[in-house]
């Protein structure tokens, strides 16, 4: 069989394992790129293969990899590479699935991935902030792809060195070690420690942006229907895995741990908060750096740097003051890294609780001081009065780039008071309760995780 029948066919076999992983593999098509690709690389949407690479693999292989890719889509690493390094990425993402595979799923990986047990049960981005403030951790990352990457070199050329004469042969040995010996010496060719990695080759599973057919950068809508079918899929396949799963299986339950894998919440609160910030020209407010000479041009939707939040705290039993704490906390060191100046909070049990002024909004300009939420209310839980008073009894709103609404999630909202900005559901209950599974599909706004035990 060619690489590609190789490919489908294993495909099959985890249909046959694993209905859950193959029904979300069915819905990444096969493009076979060779010259683009190194290994298996996937972008969200699509699984490209090099028919090398493929070749080198037995058919146990061929499946971890494809579930590897897969893994890659559901955990959204695609999508959630934001302004980080590309190639760092890489590597944190690949650690991450690696050892889940090989340790929790105790599958077969290719010689060539990058396994250390250190990295078991990290999240991608607690592995990229390792990676990216500690040297040593990255230099090991580093020579671990180079040591793998010349174990294949030498297999490769074992048959041509054979044929050499033994005088030939020597010489080379001499300048091979010279030429180890002078690029072990630190950095000893000038280049930075960034330069190097640019350089490498990836190892395994390449995590790469979608594009549209032009090569060109997906926009904010188009990033947010790829995230929606993945969950759409995700959901599918997890029903479909229920039905299936007989429990003999070695992947049984692999739909619903990687559902419920631990999201470094703040590093997705930060990707959501920087994807909300549009730098899309708009005519509906002129740009007054210029209208002051008469000239009439447009503004940005959202500046990239500045702006407003607006956060809503659900008050109602279940959310503690000790929460509000934490969650003020990160709030503001993520508002300090996405350039975000002012925040304005109300805070909502069954209605919306004015201040000691008498006013509906605490607003906090960050630039002079700390943010403070203070617990006010204490009975039940309605999300539509937080979003009514923005909609229709707020003014100004025109700089606010996203709507925050910190919550346990117990209660229903209706699609009808979705505000026209960007809505971020700040959860503090577990997504695998039974009180989560029942009320946290919402009709709008994305939805991350806050784990309070974390801190």
């Amino acid at each position: 069989m060619n690489s590609e029948d190789r490919i489908i066919k294993a495909r099959a076999k985890l249909m046959k394992g694993n209905v859950g992983m193959a029904t979300m593999l069915l819905n990444l098509e096969l493009i076979e790129a060779s010259e683009r690709c190194e290994t298996m690389a996937t972008d969200g949407v699509n699984i490209y293969w090099n028919d090398e690479f493929v070749k080198t693999l037995t058919d146990e292989e061929i499946q971890a990899v494809l579930v590897h890719e897969a893994s890659h889509v559901i955990w959204e690493h695609p999508l959630r590479l934001a302004k980080r390094n590309h190639m760092i990425w890489n590597i944190a993402t690949d650690y991450v699935i690696n050892a889940w595979i090989s340790y929790d799923l105790s599958m077969e990986l290719p010689k060539d991935g990058l396994l250390d047990r250190v990295y078991h049960g990290k999240s991608a981005e607690q592995v990229y902030r390792i990676l990216t403030n500690d040297d040593d951790a990255l230099k090991n990352a580093m020579e671990e792809m180079e040591s793998k990457s010349e174990d294949d070199s030498k297999d490769e050329s074992e048959s041509d060195t054979s044929s050499s004469n033994s005088g030939n042969g020597e010489e080379e040995s001499e300048e091979e070690s010279e030429g180890k010996s002078e690029s072990s010496d630190g950095n000893a060719s000038g280049k930075s420690l960034m330069d190097e990695l640019a350089d490498m080759k990836p190892s395994m599973g390449e995590v790469w942006m979608p594009t549209d057919e032009d090569g060109k950068e997906l926009s904010d809508a188009d990033i947010s229907e790829i995230r929606e079918k993945i969950e759409r899929t995700l959901v599918l396949a997890n029903k479909l895995e229920g039905v299936s799963n007989d429990g003999s299986s070695s992947l049984g339950g692999v739909m619903k741990n990687l559902s419920q894998c631990n999201v470094d919440w703040k590093e997705a609160l930060k990707d959501l908060l920087t994807s909300a910030i549009s730098n899309n020209p708009t005519w509906s407010r002129l740009n007054k750096r210029h209208s002051w000479r008469g000239v009439n041009l447009p503004s940005h939707d959202k500046e990239p740097h500045g702006g407003e939040i607006v956060v809503a705290v659900d008050t109602s039993g279940s959310v503690t003051q000790d929460e509000l704490n934490i969650f003020a906390t990160e709030i503001q060191n993520l508002c300090d890294e996405c350039g975000i100046e002012k925040i304005r909070v109300c805070y909502c049990d069954t209605s919306v609780r004015k201040n000691a002024n008498g006013e509906w909004w605490d607003e906090f300009d960050l630039a002079d001081g700390e943010l403070e939420l203070t617990y006010r209310g204490g009975g039940g839980t309605r999300f539509s009065p937080p979003f009514n008073l923005f909609n229709d009894y707020t003014e100004d709103t025109e700089d606010v780039i996203a709507f925050l609404y910190f919550t346990d999630g117990f209660a229903d909202v209706s699609p009808d008071v979705e505000p026209d900005v960007p809505v971020i559901w700040a959860l503090s209950e577990d997504s695998s309760s039974y009180y989560a599974k029942r009320y946290h599909d919402y009709p709008f706004g994305e939805k991350v995780y806050i784990d309070m035990t974390s801190l």
